[in-house]
């Protein structure tokens, strides 16, 4: 029997990498001043979950799990050592580009993001430790910054360095795992877990997210893997307005069924809750219920099928607003607790379409999904 049943990361350290503010207009010839607003990955996001994951009582009910600094050894399995070099120069005011890579436009570093980015990964590798060791059954790790993104010499998107990446890796190389499915829901492709694992087939990577969106071209159908990893990466691309019940229908005519087949020895969640209805970034329609419903289903499915190992990684998520919800809501799900939190926008008939919608183009593209990739496994 566990003491708890769910594990928790979380760690100060995180905070550091800030992404400041936007203040700057930019016109054909030149600029203003406005009033700042917070980069869209704001640490301000971040610490509020644990604030709502605080307040709720959720976090006395996990076992405290420390973050750590991942080594240079650990985050080299994915990405060049000439990269995490050029990441460590860059926090120190060194060039943005070189021979060791780069890192895009929309990627805010500061001086406190490379410490913030190994434990990140760091604090993903124990959570993933906590769980196979018996510690506690699942664990949620509220990372900053996030990683779905990070390619193995470039960052992008805001991330640095890929933690679930790095997770599985770990999960592998320490406890010898020959099985993990790795589920990502953030809105936005995982483009840098599918190059990690693209030709494997140890590595299920299972993507859902909004269709033609971030990055440019990536995650399409036709995108299932390479050599022995064909059939092993599964792109779910969903129009927007999916909304609860498209998403639902989604992971039980695809995510669970496959899951069972392939039987996963760990579950990996790339946990970003920018599918939300009120998420900039997005228009995807995701409500709390639905954030928690989806989180119920995966631990269901980690039940069944590997002793309810599952780890949550934080990704994505953009509304300082409603993210904790969201989370919260996933959080409730891992461990089994009814807080009683009540949507911030409980009655309004945008949370109820929210809810409830479920329109032809989602269902043509579940449709669509399906059908292509019943060439590799039954559904």
């Amino acid at each position: 029997m566990f003491s708890y049943r769910t594990g928790f990361v979380f760690d100060e350290r995180f905070l550091a990498h800030d992404t400041g503010v936007e203040a700057v207009v930019k016109t054909r010839t030149g600029t203003f001043p406005v009033s700042p607003e917070s980069h869209p990955s704001s640490s301000f996001i971040i610490q509020r979950i644990k604030e709502f994951l605080d307040g709720t009582g959720l976090t006395k009910r996990m076992f405290p799990i420390p973050a750590r600094m991942a080594t240079e050894d650990e985050l080299a399995v994915y990405h060049t050592r000439e990269y995490i070099a050029g990441i460590r120069a860059c926090v120190a005011g060194g060039p943005l580009k070189g021979d060791w890579g780069d890192v895009d436009d929309e990627t805010v570093l500061s001086a406190g993001s490379y410490e913030a980015a190994l434990y990140a990964a760091g604090g993903g590798m124990n959570a993933v430790s906590a769980v196979l060791e018996g510690q506690v059954r699942n664990a949620y790790a509220l990372l900053r910054p996030p990683c779905h993104h990070a390619m193995s010499n470039q960052a992008m998107g805001f991330c640095i360095f890929n933690n679930t990446v790095i997770a599985a890796h770990h999960a592998r190389s320490r406890y010898g795992l020959e099985r993990i499915m790795i589920v990502d829901w953030d809105v936005h492709h995982g483009n840098g877990i599918q190059d990690a694992f693209y030709e494997e087939n140890g590595v299920l990577f299972v993507s859902l997210h909004q269709q033609n969106w971030y990055p440019k071209l990536a995650g399409e159908l036709e995108q299932v893997g390479k050599g022995a990893g064909v059939g092993y990466t599964v792109n779910i691309p969903l129009p927007p307005g999916t909304g609860d019940r498209g998403y639902r229908a989604a992971f039980e005519q695809l995510v669970l069924p496959i899951g069972r087949q392939f039987r996963p020895q760990l579950i990996l969640i790339t946990a970003g809750q920018d599918a939300s209805w009120l998420d900039p970034l997005a228009q995807m329609m995701m409500t709390m219920d639905g954030y928690r419903t989806l989180a119920a289903l995966m631990v269901d499915l980690a039940d069944e099928v590997c002793d309810g190992r599952l780890v949550m990684l934080q990704a994505g998520g953009y509304s300082a607003a409603y993210v904790p919800y969201c989370t919260v809501g996933a959080v409730e799900a891992l461990a089994d607790v009814e807080t009683g939190i009540i949507d911030l926008y409980a009655g309004s008939a945008e949370l109820e379409r929210s809810q409830t919608i479920l329109e032809p183009q989602t269902l043509d593209a579940l449709a669509a999904a399906r059908s292509w990739h019943r060439q590799w496994w039954k559904l």
